[in-house]
């Protein structure tokens, strides 16, 4: 019986001994990431439009700043899923490139393991078409010229 025990001792050290530290460490760094989903609400129903939104996350607390610093492209759906970002309290600043020009600002939670959603609704906005301009009649009136007028 003695004999079992000193084996099996033998095994677990010698099994210790060649034991390499290679999944475990990487969970560590997949664990403090979370993912975080931009869902815009565009007023154009029907419109194939691709607009380019810069996406600035900076630390909450000061200690990083520009942490993702990066052009994103919409997809069908309006949205922009951004995967691997670290979990953290996030100043995010939104500029969209295309036809709308909107900027925004929000403050952002992102948890390890879980994804966020953020509704992001923009201004009506219409791409430049010279069959669409109107120009405003004008009538002057040339009583109101300064240089008519006596004091």
């Amino acid at each position: 019986m003695k004999q079992i025990y000193a084996y099996l001792v033998c095994l677990c050290i010698s099994a210790a001994l060649h034991a390499e530290k290679g999944p475990k460490a990487n969970a560590a760094k997949i664990s403090t990431q979370g993912c975080v989903q931009f869902k815009f609400n565009t007023s154009i129903a029907g419109a194939a439009q691709k607009d380019s939104v810069l996406i600035i996350f900076d630390k909450y607390d000061h200690t990083g700043a520009g942490v993702i610093y990066q052009v994103y492209y919409q997809d069908q759906d309006q949205n922009i899923t951004l995967t691997g970002v670290p979990a953290g309290k996030y100043y995010v600043t939104i500029q969209c490139l295309g036809t709308h020009r909107d900027k925004l600002e929000k403050i952002v939670t992102i948890k390890s393991q879980k994804n966020e959603t953020v509704k992001i609704s923009l201004s009506d906005s219409e791409t430049f078409s010279k069959d669409k301009v109107i120009i405003p009649e004008y009538k002057p009136n040339f009583s109101d010229l300064a240089v008519l007028r006596t004091k």
